[in-house]
C-alpha cells in the first residue's frame, strides 16, 4: 500500500497509480473525482510528505471486533528492540488468527501522524478500519489495499463545527488559558489544546463552554510517554455525535459485530469509554496511573505483549 502526499500549497494534478487508493465507500463511483489515490486524500487534507512506503491489511477477515488505541498501545513511543519485536509477534498473531478477528485502529492521531509511525516502527500490516482523528475520521481498508472513507459517519456533523471551537475558545481565553496541540496532525473534525492547571471548577467551564455551543469535549490526563507535556490535560474538542466510543457503536452497528464480544485496548483517560462499552475492555500495563485506578481489567504485560497476553486466551 503505497502512502504518500506532496509538499505544495498549490493544488495541482496528482497521478493516481498508488495501489493504496482512497474511495468514497457510500458513492460506488469509479470516476477521478471519488476514487482516488491515498496521496490526493493525504494532499487534499493538506499533509506535505512525499516519502512512500508499501504495506498490506490482514488478509482475513472474522467476526470478534477486535478495537486498539494507538499510541502508547499498539505502537510504543519509544520504539525499543524489545518492544518492537513484540509488535512483529503480535501482527504475526493477528495474520495468523484473521479468519476469527476484525481489526480496528481507533485513535487520536491523525492519517499523517499515524504514517509516520508506522514508518519508524517498521509495521508490515494495517488492520480492518482506522478511526483516525479521535473517532471522526472512519476508513475502511479494503483486501486490495484501498481505504474508503465512510461519509455516512461524518455527514452527521454539524458543517460549521471549526467556527462553534473557535466560540468555545474564545471563550474560555477569558478566564483560563489553554494552548493549542501541534503534534497530532491536522484534522477538519478535532481541534486539540493543552491545558496546564489542576482547577476542577476550570476543567468544568471547558465543558460547559462545549456544551454550550453544541459540540464534545473529550478531557483526560496526558500521557508523556506518548509525547505529551507532564503535568498537562489533553483537551479534546470534537462534534457531538464523534469520538471514540461513537466510531465503535457504529461500526458494531453498521457491520452487526456483537458488543459483548468485541475486544478493546487502551493505555489513557480517553480510551476509558471504548474499554468500558465493549464486552472485553482492558488497560495495558504501561497505562497511566489514572486510566490503571479507573478500569478494573489492567494486563501484566506492556504494549503488544499485553494484547497478546489477552487475545491468546482469547482464541484458545
Amino acid at each position: 500500500m503505497n502512502m504518500s502526499v506532496l509538499r505544495t500549497k498549490r493544488r495541482r494534478q496528482v497521478r493516481t497509480q498508488s495501489r493504496f487508493r482512497y474511495t468514497d465507500s457510500n458513492s460506488g463511483l469509479n470516476d477521478f473525482s471519488c476514487r482516488t489515490s491515498f496521496l490526493l486524500l493525504l494532499y487534499e487534507k493538506g499533509y506535505g510528505d512525499t516519502r512512500r512506503m508499501t504495506m498490506k491489511r490482514f488478509t482475513k477477515e472474522g467476526r470478534t471486533l477486535v478495537c486498539f488505541d494507538f499510541d502508547e498501545t499498539y505502537f510504543p513511543h519509544a520504539c525499543s528492540t524489545e518492544q518492537l519485536k513484540q509488535l512483529r509477534q503480535l501482527e504475526n498473531f493477528l495474520e495468523a488468527h484473521s479468519q476469527h478477528l476484525s481489526t480496528m485502529w481507533v485513535t487520536g492521531s491523525s492519517l499523517e501522524t499515524i504514517r509516520e509511525k508506522m514508518t519508524r516502527a517498521g509495521m508490515r500490516y494495517v488492520p480492518h478500519r482506522i478511526a483516525a482523528s479521535l473517532g471522526t475520521e472512519l476508513y475502511q481498508v479494503t483486501a486490495s489495499g484501498q481505504l474508503e472513507l465512510d461519509t455516512s459517519f461524518s455527514s452527521r456533523f454539524p458543517h460549521d463545527f471549526s467556527g462553534r471551537v473557535h466560540q468555545a475558545v474564545e471563550r474560555l481565553k477569558r478566564v483560563l488559558t489553554i494552548e493549542p496541540q501541534m503534534n497530532l496532525g491536522t484534522s477538519e473534525w478535532m481541534h486539540n489544546y493543552y491545558y496546564f492547571g489542576e482547577s476542577e471548577a476550570e476543567i468544568g467551564l471547558i465543558r460547559s463552554a462545549a456544551r454550550d455551543i453544541g459540540i464534545a469535549v473529550n478531557v483526560s490526563r496526558c500521557n508523556p510517554l506518548a509525547g505529551d507535556p507532564e503535568e498537562a490535560y489533553d483537551i479534546d474538542f470534537i462534534p457531538q455525535g464523534a469520538g471514540k466510543i461513537a466510531v465503535v457503536d457504529y461500526v458494531c452497528d453498521r457491520y452487526s459485530f456483537q458488543t459483548e464480544y468485541a475486544y478493546a485496548f487502551g493505555d489513557s483517560g480517553n480510551d476509558l469509554g471504548m474499554l468500558r462499552y465493549v464486552g472485553n475492555g482492558y488497560v495495558l500495563g504501561n497505562g497511566t496511573e489514572e486510566a490503571k485506578r479507573e478500569h478494573g481489567r489492567v494486563t501484566e504485560g506492556m504494549y503488544a505483549d499485553g494484547i497478546l497476553e489477552v487475545l491468546h486466551r482469547a482464541v484458545r
